[in-house]
């Protein structure tokens, strides 16, 4: 088609008419792309493990065992499957080193909280019954005289537990199994997806190069070049971000662990492996993680609830104001506003995992649309200060005098230079 404005009208007939039949049919669209997530999600969480723990088999394979095989060639086919078996041992042992320690402490608190239910019990029916002792002698009105008994009553006639034999077959049994195949099959998933991760990163630069290969040979120049770009600036976000974001999260957990220790509050691995991993999500996670632990303190002492939320702000506001910038620098290059909408979106889309990778993600897509408005503004030959001044930035602080700056200091360093030459 030689008329390139037939061509785009063409085009935009064909865009149409895929919205409209989406929208229309978006119940069944959805269906069918749940189906399709399904049977792909032991492939997709495959690739999910392969891409975290591709940085530190690079680093085993590009650093750690880098000399191996200069004196000896043989060994040099080594490198590759003992970084890949250093780095799954590693993390995978980390993890299970977190969740054998874990569940103790889990188990322990859970006793806890059982254990200060009747205490609770206590203090909220002294509370009420002061509370209705106060509105009676206000207003003369008796609350504890309106309450009936009919739930206890149908519950001596055995109504009530007849019931619930009957929703027990009915609702729970089938909810319940309903429940452990869904465990079972999560299981399945990311115990597939780690043997899957093994064999991508085994041959990933072979993989790389497949794909490369097809797409270059089968898609135009403007198209893969186009795509080449778009993954690249993924991946650069994306690795980045991750990858800081999982360090800093790491010295949060370990600052958090020894400050506990320190102050000698109950929990201290429970509750800093909950802030170091509710820390990977940005803008909310420290607010979500402080959330259980404030509570699970609460249980056991307020003052030491109280004096563990001091110490979490203080230890929040030294990652935003001084880890977090280092470590991350400029990985995003977004604003706090992106960010806060980056994750809200995310988040209401994709759950947890969306409010992790929306950041990135967002920062990616903020990058390539950059770009291309800066390519049309140029071909335009606009400048975007043409359409909108940039905004003022504050002038930087005068710099203080010192006394080098002096001007008796400089006739006195002329004086002694002069007489030197002399």
């Amino acid at each position: 088609m030689k008329n390139p404005k037939i061509k785009n009208i063409m085009l935009v007939i064909l865009y149409t008419t895929v919205l409209i039949f989406f929208f229309v049919n978006i119940k069944s669209v959805y269906e069918v792309l749940k189906t399709v997530f399904a049977v792909l999600a032991p492939i997709m969480y495959g690739l999910v493990i392969a891409y975290l723990l591709n940085y530190p088999y690079k680093a085993f394979n590009d650093h750690l065992f880098k000399k191996m095989g200069t004196k000896r060639p043989w060994l040099k086919k080594l490198r590759k499957p003992l970084s890949l078996v250093l780095a799954y041992v590693i993390i995978f042992g980390i993890v299970a080193f977190l969740v054998s320690t874990l569940i103790p402490e889990l188990s322990s608190s859970i006793t806890t909280l059982i254990d200060s239910i009747p205490a609770y019990e206590r203090a909220v029916r002294e509370a009420s019954d002061n509370a209705a002792e106060f509105i009676k002698n206000m207003t003369g009105y008796n609350i504890y005289e309106q309450a009936t008994y009919s739930n206890l009553i149908a519950l001596i006639t055995g109504n009530d537990t007849t019931e619930f034999i009957k929703s027990f077959f009915t609702n729970y049994l089938p909810s319940a199994f309903s429940t452990v195949m869904s465990i079972g099959t999560v299981l399945y998933n990311w115990g597939l997806g780690i043997i899957i991760s093994i064999y991508l990163l085994a041959s990933k630069e072979k993989l790389i190069r497949q794909f490369k290969i097809a797409i270059v040979a089968y898609t135009p120049e403007k198209f893969y070049k186009r795509l080449f770009h778009i993954g690249d600036v993924l991946n650069n976000k994306c690795g980045k971000f991750i990858v800081g974001k999982i360090i800093d999260s790491s010295i949060i957990g370990v600052m958090c662990f020894i400050g506990l220790t320190i102050f000698r509050f109950h929990y201290p691995l429970l509750i800093s492996v909950i802030i170091g991993v509710f820390n990977l999500i940005p803008f909310f996670g420290p607010v979500i993680g402080a959330i259980p632990t404030v509570f699970l303190l609460l249980i056991i002492n307020p003052m030491e609830a109280l004096g563990f939320l001091i110490f979490l702000i203080v230890l929040q506001q030294f990652d935003g104001n001084i880890l977090g910038p280092k470590i991350l620098g400029e990985s995003v290059g977004i604003s706090g506003f992106w960010i806060m909408i980056s994750v809200i979106v995310g988040g209401g889309l994709f759950s947890v995992p969306g409010m992790l990778l929306g950041v990135p993600i967002f920062a990616a897509i903020y990058t390539l649309v950059e770009e291309g408005a800066e390519r049309r503004l140029k071909k335009k030959q606009i400048s975007a200060d043409d359409i909108a001044p940039r905004p003022e930035e504050p002038e930087p602080s005068p710099k203080k005098k010192t006394l080098k700056d002096l001007p008796i200091v400089d006739k006195a360093s002329e004086l002694i230079n002069k007489g030197k030459n002399k």
